[in-house]
């Protein structure tokens, strides 16, 4: 009886010091796992991230960025020099294939948020990549689709038009702008990449301003044209041609803004050596019935200055000029 009761108590001995082994181990293990979670929680809530190896530290960063120009694309404060910090990390990291695939596939991904891909080209821009040629055989394929993001395609053209084929692109973006009912807001960005690729002709403008009747889009244009920056587009041969059509948009369009802007274009040409063409142009527009009298007053001192003789000024009250000039503003 002795005995059975020294093993009874040998073996509950062992239970307990059994027990006791396994508390120490869960409480081990536990704190173990607490100190993981908490390093797991603030490497992808907090600022812990930075701790991680490069690799992990520029996915971390890009899924970060996305989330917040998906929250605000545009952010001017503190959100704003985040983002700088995750777009250094992402791009100190694009000599890795892994990245740079992942990038590669935001930018042409059509689902994808537009501001989001575009933020992940610039970085890609900006940055030096494992593999440049993968890029650009992508961006080749995303340019040929007729179906593909305009905005995507133009960047990625100004860009490395050198290493880019983007001829039939160009044939369909003018077709577009020429093509009726266009939506003028995209005609306005179509045209601003023309010009910015130096791929802007006369003939695509006298098309668009013969066309055209949005008048923000026909002043902008005019406005573009008379320059300096591109003055170059009106050769010897076209000054004539040029004033021509101004004076057809004159009488197309009765908006003072418009008008005063092709009187004092059109003033510009009576520096040339031939300016009797010109003079001729706006004694016509002067005399035409549908000129406004704002407008006669301006050609009339313009007349009266360069041709030496005295036309006639339309009388104007100070209420009226104050009219035209709220109207304007």
């Amino acid at each position: 009886m002795k005995n059975l009761s020294k093993k009874v108590l040998i073996v509950w001995s062992g239970i307990k010091e059994m027990i006791k082994t396994r508390k120490k181990f869960l409480f081990f293990y536990s704190i173990l796992f607490l100190l993981i979670f908490i390093f797991l929680f603030f490497s992808f809530y907090g600022s812990w991230w930075r701790f991680w190896p490069k690799s992990i530290r520029a996915r971390i960063a890009i899924n970060r960025l996305a989330i917040s120009i998906y929250n605000n694309s545009d952010c001017r404060d503190f959100c704003y020099f985040e983002q700088l910090n995750y777009e250094k990390t992402i791009s100190e990291s694009l000599n890795n294939e892994r990245i740079l695939n992942r990038l590669t596939t935001i930018v042409f991904n059509e689902n994808d948020n537009l501001n989001w891909r575009l933020r992940a080209l610039n970085i890609v821009l900006k940055s030096e990549v494992s593999d440049l040629d993968y890029f650009l055989d992508k961006a080749q394929k995303f340019i040929d689709n007729p179906n593909n993001s305009y905005q995507i395609k133009q960047v990625l053209i100004l860009n490395f038009k050198i290493n880019l084929d983007y001829a039939q692109y160009l044939d369909e973006l003018k077709n577009e702008v020429l093509a009726e009912n266009f939506d003028s807001s995209k005609t306005k960005e179509y045209l601003s990449f023309l010009f910015a690729l130096d791929e802007i002709s006369l003939d695509l403008i006298f098309e668009i301003l013969n066309k055209s009747l949005d008048i923000s889009l026909v002043k902008n244009l005019i406005l573009k044209i008379s320059s300096s920056d591109y003055q170059f587009l009106i050769k010897n041969d076209s000054y004539l041609a040029y004033a021509n059509s101004l004076g057809k948009i004159f009488l197309k369009f009765n908006n003072y803004d418009l008008r005063s802007l092709i009187i004092f274009s059109l003033a510009d040409f009576l520096s040339e050596n031939s300016k009797e063409d010109y003079l001729n142009l706006l004694q016509y527009l002067y005399s035409h019935e549908e000129c406004d009298k704002f407008s006669k007053f301006l050609i009339a001192d313009i007349l009266s200055s360069y041709s030496g003789q005295g036309y006639v000024y339309p009388e104007i009250n100070q209420s009226e000029w104050e009219d035209y000039y709220n109207f304007s503003n």
